[in-house]
């Protein structure tokens, strides 16, 4: 079994760093994809290096559309998608070259719904490896109560590969910061098995003016609407998961202290 991967790269404002990124997709041992690529109204010249880089490579598609936010583009990448899988790389981050072969093993090879890599966070000075000491299945109430402490299992869309059939009615919440927090865990509601690798394949990258390192008034407010709801979906079914939930609320008010602390 070979299933079309689609793989979502929003594209905006990225020139210095999306060569690396698309090469990284390039180079895949797992060569069954389509990357889709969604200019979202870049001003600069990132649709350049997209065709100086891949223009050449039937499966990566460039699509251009009117300025929206990156759950606009992930809206859109997810209705163009033909693969059977879903997975999404940011334009600022690379993939190590058997990200696709590893994650496609855990759906096709062990009967999983979604599976998911460990990742390396690229400080400037240092990296941060996160994963699991080893690689296992797991079932939905633990990979629940993984994603709901948001430490082994992070709350975002990347370093995961999907069944396409979980994102059915599935929408990213536009014109809102971490919307991932409320949408990914609508898929795992959905999925029974998990696959959970011990492998470092994904490098997500901490640069200054990425959306993630800005803070504003609001971010504190935004967080916790998001885990509050993230928290209403998980524990109508897992009551007993709750208390993740008020520790995430704990964790926004923490992060709004830092805040307060660092701009003062």
């Amino acid at each position: 079994m070979n299933p079309l991967v689609s793989i979502i790269i929003p594209i905006y404002n990225v020139e210095k760093y999306l060569k690396n990124c698309l090469l990284s997709v390039k180079n895949q041992t797992y060569g069954n994809f389509e990357a889709i690529c969604i200019n979202d109204g870049t001003k600069d010249n990132s649709e350049k290096v997209f065709y100086e880089t891949v223009g050449n490579d039937p499966r990566f598609k460039l699509f251009t559309k009117k300025n929206g936010g990156l759950s606009s583009v992930r809206n859109l990448g997810l209705s163009l998608a033909q693969g059977e899988l879903i997975s999404f790389v940011d334009s600022d981050d690379t993939i190590h070259m058997n990200y696709l072969e590893e994650l496609v093993k855990g759906i096709v090879e062990y009967d999983c719904d979604i599976s998911i890599c460990g990742h390396n966070i690229n400080y400037p000075r240092f990296t941060i490896p996160s994963c699991f000491p080893k690689t296992t299945i797991m079932k939905q109430k633990t990979a629940l109560s993984f994603l709901m402490s948001d430490m082994m299992i992070k709350n975002y869309s990347w370093g995961k590969c999907y069944k396409k059939k979980l994102w059915k009615d599935i929408q990213f919440p536009e014109n809102k910061t971490y919307e991932d927090v409320e949408t990914i865990c609508k898929t795992f509601m959905r999925s029974h098995r998990f696959y959970v690798s011990n492998k470092l394949l994904y490098n997500y990258e901490i640069r200054q003016g990425s959306i993630s390192q800005q803070k504003a008034a609001g971010r504190n407010r935004e967080l916790k609407r998001a885990y509050r709801h993230q928290m209403n979906i998980v524990t109508k079914k897992y009551p007993t998961l709750k208390p993740f939930g008020y520790i995430n609320l704990f964790k926004a008010d923490i992060m709004h202290l830092y805040d307060v602390i660092t701009t003062k």
